[in-house]
């Protein structure tokens, strides 16, 4: 141990992802007077990637938890590290079978019955825990006493739901659980169940020690005792004294502790001298951990069917040992399910006191264990071979990690302590912090992941910088602040910065930067690769139209559209239980409607604008349907019936197609602004939208940051003219100054701002000073919202080969999605409703083009943000049991989901735009045009453009298209270029063209 400083700045004991992440973020902030002090032989904590075959195994921490607010799936999305399959294989809620213990298998419909029956406990659950004071065991026990329809079979899967929840919180017993202190823990929204790509977890603790020189990592030094002198008097009050097992002594002006609660529990109160504080020591008492492990199994061969997952294991409860031991402690296994990127292995999950003893056996006997437990269950339907290979988890019996992670148990209630307690600093009498504290069970309500590790880690080096930045002798070694400068700074790289972009180029402006929050370019168009030559649109679907759509003036000679074209709505029209709806009928309806269309357009060029203004296309639709559904006088009562259900659909349908909540918001008056671009409709891109957007990239001059979220873009009202370029009034300053989250700082002419307006009207402070009252308005006015898909993929396609989709019909308990037409049932958004109606907005689902075997769901409005909420695992529930109550068929479960969250993303904030009630585009005194220019004033007293905002929303005629944003991001370029030809000679018209 000689190359163990004997004194440092920093001491961090563990050098799992909470302690990289401290060391990480000292170290940039030029801190690295520190050393890493690691019990074990390896890095990581109960982060533990082994590599296996062609892919790895994750002894340890899985997944990544979610993606929105997870900095975790931040890092690893923008370094493409994440696997885009959404998978939940190996999570034990995939297409697995469950198995009785004697053998029988349970029927699917069962199985679904009751997974449905657990999810409507867990949302009940959700909005009772507040004043539940029990277990979260006990509170499903007493729920599903009413629900139970399968007698003893229900309790064995009652049984079973407990024991997935002891592996997914991490305890012994689901009785444990606190049903209060589960409303603590925040899930990021998002998949719950993301997938690395190659190597695993490795490529974040290889990126957290990246800067970490070899010299300040210690190996194999386990801590015996932390002398933090307890700030009696000033003279006390010299850091701490840490001593290795090896007695080799450390001083150390602060020290970050970040082991497990495990492992405080078994030593905390002989570690620390003096004591821990009375409240902190009852932390870590009353915080939960329990043991929770993996046991791999891998055979010469798959020899379970391909569409099964994996199986899980029902036991009957009048046999269950009472006390496990090294002869019955199979009967702790959760199930095993298929692992991820390996079809030939299975992963056996266990935890508590089965768990340990588990530990305490040798693999080779764990694996004949499984084998046999399989056999006796599975023998009648598979012929089961030995293992090949067996790796199992021992993190009980792991002297320095002691468990798997934490929960609120019924203990932590009720000695009423929290994470805080625990994560409070050790201070001298000077409240100078010399103990830290760090760890997954620190954190608020990311505790149990590894996303929450890294934030404490980064949170108690914050802590420790804060404090040595108010110490005299501390020197920051910040950069001093250089801004780059550009003619033209385009923030956003969707269609309307890239079009801005290219126009530029062919202006013969260069010096252009685009500034991208995202880790990617498209904006409002994302696609996503799903297989080779086949890709699955989130955003932006099909080009619409030829002439006088940029998008396809661009795409049509370069050979980058398809020749073959795609329909939406149309299809077979279904009602409930499988009834066909006859194709005249839907036809009749479908016509007056297109008629109600046509007349809501001719409101457009009526000059009585003010009889007109806050007339909707809802009251217009209601009026024209419900007078030909008077004039209908020879329909029986079903006829009479089916017309109005296609009408509600019609509803739907527009609803989804404009992104609106309800009709009654759309402007009749300022419908017919639209025009529609004559040509082909619904033209697929050869290779995804997105290759047409690249294509108009490669073509630009542009200089791009991607994954640089602007947060202030502040302009100047006055400038000067000063060696051929406007300037601030200081001389040298240029009109603009764009502000970055990561605190770069650049310097423009003119920006160009592409912004959705969903983006621009809940983030009212990006721009100083604050916009001219003018375009304020314009974003205020301009209506803004959500449409989304789900798509569904199957191994196979269960549908025939030249079927166009279904359509989904309510005839009865229609939901009002208007608000306004009678007849139906209320709907009126509140949680309760939301989740048993969301479903019930989705209009239809499309085949997916190029795709063998995949659907598309459209969902628009109040429900589409709902759904966003959801778990992949609930979309797909729900869509499944939608089509087969429509179709009236076994509709398979569908091996994957892929679905847009626009309303969650922060950059969007939604989809797309439309001319609301109100909306005053057609009068003659036009104000609040969101394209005017924001101008200062030069000292010859012209007025100069430095600002300008440009995307679908900004067209009249084509907005929430993509052709739309990209021909205004071209026309808005015209204020730049005909300002810097003023400045430099000439004039310049933009043509518009692609």
């Amino acid at each position: 141990m000689a190359g163990v400083p004997s004194k440092v700045r920093v001491c961090i004991i563990g050098a799992g992802v909470a302690g990289l992440g401290a060391a990480q973020r000292l170290i940039e902030y030029g801190i690295d007077d520190l050393v890493v002090l690691e019990a074990q032989d390896r890095i990581g904590g109960r982060v533990h990637t082994v590599d296996h075959g062609e892919y790895h195994l994750e002894m340890g921490a899985q997944w990544i938890h979610g993606e929105e607010g997870n900095v975790v799936f931040q890092w690893a999305s923008e370094n493409s590290l994440v696997d885009q399959e959404m998978s939940l294989l190996q999570t034990g809620a995939g297409n697995t079978v469950f198995v009785r213990q004697d053998g029988e298998t349970v029927e699917e419909e069962v199985q679904n019955a009751f997974i449905m029956t657990s999810a409507n406990i867990s949302e009940s659950l959700e909005n009772d825990c507040d004043k539940f004071s029990g277990s979260i065991g006990q509170y499903y026990t007493e729920k599903f006493k009413t629900e139970n329809k399968w007698g003893t079979l229900g309790e064995e899967l009652l049984d079973w739901k407990g024991r997935f929840t002891n592996c997914v919180e991490g305890s012994d017993s689901w009785y444990d659980l606190s049903a209060k202190g589960h409303t603590h823990f925040q899930e990021c929204p998002g998949n719950p169940v993301v997938n690395w790509k190659e190597n695993g977890y490795q490529n974040l603790l290889h990126h957290l020690k990246e800067k970490l020189a070899s010299s300040r990592l210690f190996l194999n030094s386990p801590v015996k005792s932390i002398n933090w002198g307890g700030g009696v008097s000033k003279a006390s009050a010299s850091g701490c004294k840490v001593m290795l097992t090896s007695d080799k002594v450390i001083h150390a002006n602060h020290v970050i502790f970040t082991p497990s609660l495990s492992v405080l529990k078994a030593l905390a109160k002989d570690m620390f001298t003096p004591s821990l504080p009375l409240q902190k020591l009852k932390a870590i008492e009353g915080l939960g951990i329990g043991v929770v492990n993996k046991i791999f199994l891998q055979f010469a061969h798959r020899w379970w069917d391909d569409n099964c997952d994996g199986f899980s294991f029902l036991y009957n409860l009048q046999q269950v040992p009472v006390t496990i031991t090294k002869e019955n402690w199979e009967y702790g296994l959760l199930g095993v399910y298929e692992v991820f990127k390996h079809p030939d292995m299975l992963c056996g999950w266990i935890t508590g006191p089965a768990a340990l003893v588990m530990e305490q056996i040798s693999e080779e006997e764990v694996a004949q264990r499984c084998v046999a437990q399989l056999r006796r269950l599975l023998s009648n339907k598979f012929q089961i071979p030995d293992a090949v290979f067996c790796k199992r988890s021992s993190w009980g019996s792991n002297p320095w990690i002691r468990g798997a992670y934490s929960f609120r148990s019924m203990k932590t209630e009720a000695m009423g302590v929290k994470a805080a307690d625990l994560a409070q600093p050790l201070l001298d009498s000077n409240n100078v912090p010399l103990v830290c504290f760090a760890g997954e069970a620190t954190h608020n309500c990311y505790y149990g992941t590894v996303h929450g590790a890294l934030e404490t880690g980064w949170r108690e080096a914050d802590t420790l910088i804060k404090h040595l930045k108010s110490v005299p002798a501390y020197v920051s070694v910040q950069p001093s602040l250089v801004r780059k400068r550009y003619n033209v700074i385009i923030v956003g790289a969707g269609a309307a910065g890239i079009g801005a972009a290219r126009e530029l180029k062919a202006q013969n402006i260069n010096s252009i930067l685009i500034l991208e929050g995202n880790g990617r370019i498209g904006g409002r168009v994302k696609t996503i690769e799903t297989a080779p030559q086949c890709v699955v649109e989130l955003g932006a679907q099909w080009i619409h139209g030829e002439d006088g759509n940029a998008v396809y003036q661009f795409a049509s000679p370069r050979n980058l559209i398809h020749h073959k074209l795609s329909v939406d709505g149309r299809g077979d029209f279904y009602a409930e239980n499988g009834r066909l709806i006859d194709e005249h009928l839907v036809t009749e309806v479908l016509e007056e409607m297109e008629a109600a269309d046509d007349t809501c357009k001719t409101y457009n060029h009526n000059r009585q604008l003010k009889e007109l203004a806050h007339l909707s296309v809802g009251e217009v639709f209601h009026t024209k349907f419900f007078k030909y559904l008077a004039s209908c006088k020879n329909d029986g009562a079903l006829s009479w019936k089916l017309k109005m259900a296609v009408y509600y659909w019609c509803l739907r349908w527009y609803r989804i197609d404009n992104a609106c909540d309800s009709l009654h918001q759309l402007s009749a008056s300022c419908w017919g602004n639209y025009v529609y671009c004559p040509g082909k409709d619904n033209m697929n891109p050869k290779h995804g939208f997105l290759s047409i957007l690249a294509a108009i990239f490669a073509e630009t001059r542009a200089d791009l940051q991607l994954n640089s979220e602007v947060v202030c873009i502040d302009y100047a009202n006055e400038v000067i003219r000063e060696r051929g370029v406007y300037v601030r009034p200081d001389g040298t300053t240029y009109p603009v100054i764009v502000k970055c989250k990561d605190g770069d700082e650049y310097e423009a002419q003119h920006v160009i701002v592409t912004s959705s307006v969903g983006y621009l009207k809940k983030n009212t402070n990006l721009f100083s000073p604050a916009l001219p009252k003018v375009l304020q308005q314009a974003v205020t006015s301009m209506g803004y919202g959500t449409i989304d898909k789900i798509f569904l993929e199957y191994t196979d396609a269960w549908w025939k080969e030249d079927w166009e989709g279904v359509q989904i019909v309510w005839t009865s308990d229609i939901p009002d999605f208007e608000r306004k037409v009678p007849h139906t049932r209320l709907h009126d958004g509140s949680s309760e409703q939301m989740s048993k109606y969301w479903i019930r907005a989705i209009s239809g689902f499309d085949p997916v083009f190029k795709q063998k075997a995949m659907l598309c769901g459209w969902i628009g409005g109040a429900e589409a943000v709902y759904m966003e909420g959801l778990s992949e695992h609930q979309v797909a529930q729900a869509c499944t049991k939608l089509l087969r109550h429509f179709l009236n068929i076994n509709v398979p479960y569908p091996k994957k989901i892929y679905r847009s969250q626009w309303a969650r993303d922060n950059f969007f904030h939604g989809s797309y735009s439309y001319h609301g009630v109100g909306c005053e585009c057609n009068s003659e005194e036009l104000e609040n045009d969101l394209n005017t220019p924001v101008c200062a004033v030069s000292n010859d007293g012209n007025k100069v453009p430095v600002l300008v905002l440009a995307g679908e929303a900004n067209s009249r005629a084509h907005y929430s298209t993509v052709h739309g944003a990209l021909q205004n991001g071209i026309e808005q370029t015209g204020h730049y270029v005909n300002s810097h030809r003023r400045l430099h000679g000439g004039h310049i018209k933009i043509q518009s063209k692609i």
